[in-house]
């Protein structure tokens, strides 16, 4: 029997870099398809002109072209010639911009996409300004077309379902998917001393170290010590109230740095689905975040976690607090984040999920369409 073929389409990009990474790993155990990556790496000077989700208040004054419009043309020429070569009988997109590059394209093979937002639960949950009504509408219309939608999280399914008019059989969520394996749980039970905080991400400002790192020198001066994992070079100005451990190798985050630490601090402004909150619960912490977009799909409220309103700093503060006072809750919280990992975060059982779902959609060809 023939094997089924399956193109994957994969952005290079930010966290989706490590999404590939694992895909690749588990497809590489699969020997019942054959299977095609075609990587999407596009320049800073590729994409100046394309719109994103965290435009900033200038931006839109250059930044007009929807990328769906753009993979639908030229930055989607090499995916076409891909495809065409290779005749898949199911395509997946991850992330979804790129499927414009198939999208409406006659005797098209069956597609699907992971994303982890859509525009219009952007606008209204985490408005920014970035999307009109045509660009909304643009995107829904891409998603319809999608034989199935792997959301990263309840918020965004919601949104896939309720904004873009996605059928909810097409819709199955797949949260941030890790190797669970490499994580040796920290050991929290029995410690003591101030409450070692962790906290790890770029664009420090809007993702709240600068924050994070004046309650420590503030209100929970004493009790708590930050650490400060980032590539901003903003953050070396955190270096007098944390311990500033710039850009870390992920190996060394893994095995050395996280199994150190006694919870996560995220308090950010913006974010979608954070995957350094599912390597930080595979790794046996507690995480404290911001209780915005995909974020409480990820932490199980006072058992992995706690979230709290984005920029409530009094309540940041007395989560802190609390996870300081009370080592026994912690210790518990981060064997029940270890737990959740397991269950929710695996990328072996997640992608093979997704794989077979793919080899279902896969049909014969007939030495037609791309």
């Amino acid at each position: 029997m023939t094997k089924p073929r399956l193109c994957f389409v994969l952005q290079d990009a930010l966290g989706w870099r490590t999404y590939r990474a694992r895909l690749e790993a588990v497809l590489a155990t699969r020997d019942d398809i054959e299977t095609l990556l075609i990587p999407v790496t596009m320049t800073r000077r590729d994409t100046l002109f394309h719109k994103r989700n965290n435009m900033r208040p200038r931006d839109h004054l250059f930044r007009r072209i929807d990328p769906i419009d753009a993979f639908a043309g030229r930055a989607g020429r090499a995916i076409r010639a891909g495809l065409a070569k290779f005749r898949p009988e199911a395509v997946h997109f991850a992330a979804h911009w790129p499927a414009g590059a198939l999208a409406g394209q006659p005797d098209a093979a069956p597609f699907t996409v992971t994303l982890d937002n859509t525009r219009a639960g952007i606008e209204r949950d985490l408005p920014r300004g970035a999307w009109t009504a045509a660009d909304m509408t643009r995107e829904a219309a891409l998603l319809r077309a999608a034989a199935h939608v792997f959301p990263m999280s309840q918020w965004a399914a919601g949104s896939v379902i309720a904004d873009c008019g996605v059928a909810p059989g097409s819709v199955s969520v797949i949260p941030p998917s890790i190797d669970v394996t490499r994580f040796t749980p920290a050991q929290l039970a029995g410690r003591v001393g101030p409450l070692r905080v962790i906290f790890i991400g770029n664009d420090i400002a809007r993702k709240g170290a600068v924050d994070l790192a004046n309650w420590i020198a503030g209100p929970l001066a004493g009790l708590a010590e930050l650490h400060v994992v980032s590539g901003d070079p903003a953050a070396q100005a955190l270096a007098d109230r944390a311990t500033v451990h710039g850009r870390v190798p992920n190996d060394r985050l893994v095995s050395e740095l996280l199994p150190s630490m006694d919870v996560l601090c995220l308090p950010t402004r913006s974010d979608m689905s954070p995957q350094v909150l599912a390597e930080a619960a595979a790794a046996g912490l507690p995480a404290v975040a911001s209780r915005i977009g995909g974020i409480p799909d990820m932490i199980i409220e006072g058992k992995t976690g706690l979230t709290v309103p984005a920029g409530d700093s009094a309540r940041f503060v007395a989560g802190l607090v609390r996870l300081a006072e009370d080592r026994g809750l912690v210790a518990a919280m981060g064997t029940a984040a270890r737990a959740h990992a397991i269950e929710a975060f695996d990328a072996d059982r997640n992608f093979n999920q997704l794989i077979d779902l793919l080899v279902t959609l896969a049909r014969p060809t007939g030495g037609k369409g791309i």
